[in-house]
């Protein structure tokens, strides 16, 4: 499932594991839903920003062990603060990304997959430049405004009907025309899944970690000292595949965190799927 960070506070994609589930190691298209919240601490009073991502993925299998993914996101952006209310919506940055399956080891009782990626993402999403400094107002955006590059990597073992997962995926971001730069992405992270077959369909409950670090942002090569830092995410999720269609939920809560020298708090984010095997 893509996961969607601004990197932490809501633009871009951090990670994509395509084996956490079987039927994202084949051809598909799938229908995505996320939503984020965040309190800001700023100096006026409280800002409250939510962020909704609804994303088209698809992925198209070139060779057995090689795979292609797209994510084209729409975002829904709305921030409440001492003014008002005021609401962004529109495309987001589309992610371009190769994952290629460098080894697998198939025993009497269990699996070990390793898979090795990397790709682009591409600035469709709009981005406006501002004079103000807030945290606030510079995450709130449709898009970085740059080309931003990304490499991941899992690894998987499979035992009876468990699953065992373990992530990890930087993202590289480069300055964009108006000289902003938002800061790198690490993302790590682990899943355990238990999967219970059943006659015409499988149910797949499943319990994660995931750690994301953002460094600070840069503004004409200054660094931002009110961005950036780090939140670990605990939590969980159902998903559930019949032959031809797949649909999942999943609730993440910050065990952890410490954003823009604290002034934000990221609220438990909801994420939802249904995909389609083609």
């Amino acid at each position: 499932m893509p996961a969607y960070a601004c990197d932490i506070c809501g633009l871009g994609t951090s990670n994509y594991n395509p084996f956490l589930f079987p039927h994202l190691s084949k051809n598909y298209l799938s229908l995505n839903y996320l939503h984020r919240q965040y309190h800001i601490h700023a100096d006026e009073g409280l800002v409250k920003e939510k962020i909704t991502s609804i994303a088209i993925s698809t992925q198209y299998s070139v060779t057995e062990k090689l795979q292609l993914v797209a994510i084209v996101p729409y975002q829904l952006n709305n921030q409440q603060n001492w003014y008002g209310s005021s609401n962004i919506k529109g495309l987001g940055d589309i992610t371009l990304m190769g994952n290629y399956r460098l080894f697998m080891h198939q025993g009497r009782s269990n699996t070990q997959t390793v898979v090795v990626g990397g790709g682009v993402e591409l600035p469709t999403g709009n981005y406006t430049a501002i004079e103000s400094k807030a945290i606030e107002d510079q995450n709130f955006q449709l898009g970085t405004g740059s080309i931003d590059y990304l490499l991941n990597a899992s690894y998987c073992l499979s035992y009876r009907k468990w699953v065992f997962s373990a992530i990890g995926s930087y993202k590289y971001n480069t300055q964009n025309k108006d000289n902003y730069r938002y800061g790198d992405v690490l993302t790590a992270g682990a899943t355990a899944v238990y999967r219970k077959e059943l006659k015409n369909f499988s149910v797949a409950p499943y319990v994660q970690l995931m750690n994301e670090t953002q460094m600070e942002d840069a503004n004409n090569h200054i660094l931002q000292n009110h961005s950036g830092g780090s939140a670990l995410f605990t939590g969980g999720g159902i998903d559930i595949n019949t032959r031809k269609i797949a649909f999942g939920a999943n609730y993440q809560f910050a065990a952890a965190l410490n954003l823009s020298k604290g002034e934000i708090v990221a609220k438990p984010r909801l994420s939802a799927h249904i995909s389609f095997l083609l």
